[in-house]
Parts: C-alpha cells; structure tokens; sequence
C-alpha cells in the first residue's frame, strides 16, 4: 500500500505496479471502500528494457525503470508515498489447469463457514507440480453443495458435503523470484502478486461479459496474454510467446532501420493491415548510416506488419481451440494493451477470429480518469482495481464476523 501521514479509515493508496517488456508503468490510487470508488491519483510510465517476453533478463535494468516509474507517479500524486505495489506477473512461465476439491462439513449445525471454504480451496491445490514450480492463484470457479452445483457463494448454508472447481495458476519460482527481488531492490515491498490476465480483466471486461463467455486478449511488447471467462470466473489462461515487440523488429530487418526508428515508425505511420494503405500514402523513415530520411510507399510497411499481426492472432485462434470456448463466447473478446493501438487491429482480430472484438480500456476509475484512458494503461490500472476489490472482501468478512459475534453475545446475556 501507499502511505501519507493522515489517511481516513475507510481510505486506503494503492499501487498498481506493471513491470513490462517495453516499459514500466506504475498507477498510484485512492481508494473509498465505502463508496466503491478508485481515484487515480499519479501515474509513471518509463521505458524498460530489462525482461524479455515476461522474464527479468537484467535485474539493475529492471529496478531502474521501476524506481523512475513509481518516482513519477508520487511526484504526480504529491504528498503521497509508495511502500509497496501489487505486481503483476506474466510470461511464457505460467501455465495452469483447472482442478477440483472435496470436504466434508463436520460442525453440528452444519453451516458452511469462510474457514470451510478456505479449507475447500486449499484441497484443490493438492497436485503435483515440480519443484521449481509454485502454485500463484487457485481461483473458485463455482461450488457444489451436498451434490447441487451452480453456487457462487456457499458461506451460510448449511451441508454435509463441500466441492469447488478452481482454476490454478502457476508459475516459475525462480522468475517470480527474480521480480520480487527487483521490486525489493527499488527499495519497495510487494502487497500482491497477480497474474496480468487477471488485473488487466479487473479494468476492461465487463461482468455481463465474464458472466456470458468473452475472451481477453492483451498484447503486449514481448508477449500476448490470452484468457477464457465464463459464468463469471476465470476458465483458461495462456501465454502466446510474441507481442508488439516482434513487429517493431520486423520494421527494422525490413528497412534497414534502428529499432527506436523502426517503433517510432509503427507508431506514426503503421496500420494492421495492407487494405488500409493507399497507393497513393507515403511515409519518411532514416535507414542504418544515412544522412536523410528517405520517402517510400505506406503499403510497404503494411505489408511488413500484416504478416505477424496474422501470426499473433492466429496463434491466440489456437489458444482458445485448445481452451474449447472457441465457439462458445458470446460476448466475443475484449482487445488491449500497447500492441492494439495499430489502426485496424480490432477488425483484423474479428476476421481472423471469427467472432466481435472491441478494444478495452480502463473504466470505472475516477481522478485521472483521462490520463489513463488507454489499452496502455489497463493492466496498471487493473492491479489497482483487483486489489482494492480483494480488500473490500476482506473488509466485508471482517464486519460479518464482527457482527455474528455480537449476536452471540447478546443471545448469551439473553439466554444464559
């Protein structure tokens, strides 16, 4: 959490903490819990270059950007200062399976408790992973009581018989590891670590959309995050080992360009697909040891980067075959991150995929709303928004044990 001198109660500062493969971003927030409201307050954005698709390659690099990120958004925030951040974490490390866990409710009154459906939870992470693999989330899916399926929320309800269906997230120890140390080295402590699916969903992905079937899609610069919701929950996640990045270098082999020239290039004068260069458009780009730019036709740099953005897309087209909602998602899929910004990428993605795709930015925030109104900032924002809603929970069963002791109490004094 974020810390000043005189906060409210029911207040809290949150930071959102993403560590990138082409920047750094960190989203400071004040959160009211009673109100249901996050306020974004600060933002820092830095380029990074110390991961490679999701892993940190260079540790001094990495805390570098993290430091310059954070300083930022506090300067922006003023008399607010970060302790410590809710990370995300991604990469081509992270895999996961959906499993199931079974109690038995032994209390006399047989009512299901939170310390029941803890202990549900904890039975379905009983798998075997190797030793350099650890268990990053095992998310409930829905609950079973005495054989009826379809509960969300089993506590109060009384059963002889408890199940749950998880989704389970792992990852690699030694690279969860190695982004600890860093956010550490930057002199930070980390609340949270959360898988950026997750996050990125939190601040883009409608619940009407999670409850119907909806695919998420955030491309990233080294990576494409890919994630499967249905009847609210989390189904399917996956890793597709390109992103952003891939096009930017395709620019540079393909002119003969730096890879800075290449980026600025894409982002001034790039498209998705050949169709939407004109015949007639030209661009200016500066090749490796010339003096001046020199003008070529736009549909040649269309021509350059169709190519992967097909790959991209056909490649998240498997990840959800392999997922089995391919065909089951009514919503469609919901497109960010810093690689969407492409004119012409949502189109692109619904004829490749077959389905509606609309792009997604960050939403229910207050503040500096527009400061962050971008795919670039969903996943940031996202950490910010899952946390705060991770805590309102903790909250909330902190006021129903309150308040189920002190009708005991009272039926103590009444009764005896």
């Amino acid at each position: 959490m974020a810390h000043r001198e005189k906060a409210l109660s029911q207040r809290e500062f949150i930071a959102g903490l993403d560590i990138g493969t082409t920047k750094t971003c960190c989203v400071l927030a004040d959160v009211d819990f009673d109100a249901a409201k996050v306020d974004v307050i600060g933002v820092g954005l830095t380029p990074s270059d110390g991961l490679r698709k999701g892993v940190v390659v260079d540790i001094e690099a990495t805390t570098e950007a993290i430091r310059s990120a954070v300083d930022k958004a506090q300067r922006m925030a003023g008399t607010v200062s970060i302790r410590s951040v809710v990370t995300g974490v991604t990469g081509e490390h992270i895999s996961s399976l959906n499993s199931r866990g079974v109690i038995a409710i032994t209390g006399s009154d047989r009512d299901i408790s939170a310390a029941d459906v803890e202990r549900v939870v904890e039975t379905s992470k009983s798998i075997v992973l190797p030793p350099e693999r650890e268990i990053m989330h095992a998310i409930p899916r829905g609950f079973s009581v005495d054989g009826q399926d379809g509960v969300r929320d089993p506590i109060g309800m009384s059963g002889s018989r408890l199940e749950v269906d998880t989704h389970i997230v792992t990852g690699s120890s030694t690279f969860l590891d190695n982004v600890v140390k860093c956010v550490q080295k930057a002199g930070l402590a980390i609340d949270m670590t959360v898988l950026e699916h997750l996050a990125t969903s939190e601040s883009t992905v409608l619940e009407a959309e999670k409850d119907l079937g909806v695919a998420l899609i955030d491309i990233g610069g080294g990576t494409t995050d890919v994630g499967v919701f249905t009847g609210g929950e989390i189904y399917y996640t996956a890793v597709v080992p390109i992103g952003g990045n891939y096009v930017t270098r395709d620019i540079a082999v393909g002119l003969r360009a730096s890879l800075e020239e290449a980026e600025a290039t894409k982002i001034k004068y790039g498209c998705a697909t050949i169709n939407l260069a004109s015949e007639e458009a030209v661009f200016h780009v500066t090749s490796l040891g010339a003096d001046a730019p020199r003008e070529l036709p736009l549909n040649i740099l269309a021509r350059i980067i169709e190519p992967r953005m097909q790959e991209i897309f056909q490649m998240v087209r498997e990840e959800l075959m392999k997922s089995g909602y391919l065909e089951l998602l009514p919503a469609g899929a919901v497109l960010t991150g810093g690689g969407s910004l492409l004119p012409g990428t949502v189109e692109f993605a619904e004829k490749i995929l077959g389905m509606p795709v609309r792009l997604g930015q960050p939403r229910n925030v207050g503040g500096l709303k527009d400061t962050v109104d971008s795919p670039v900032y969903a996943t940031a924002v996202g950490l910010v928004m899952y946390a705060a809603r991770h805590h309102a929970g903790l909250r909330e069963q902190e006021k129903t044990a309150t308040l189920k002791q002190v009708m005991r109490d009272m039926l103590r004094k009444v009764f005896g």
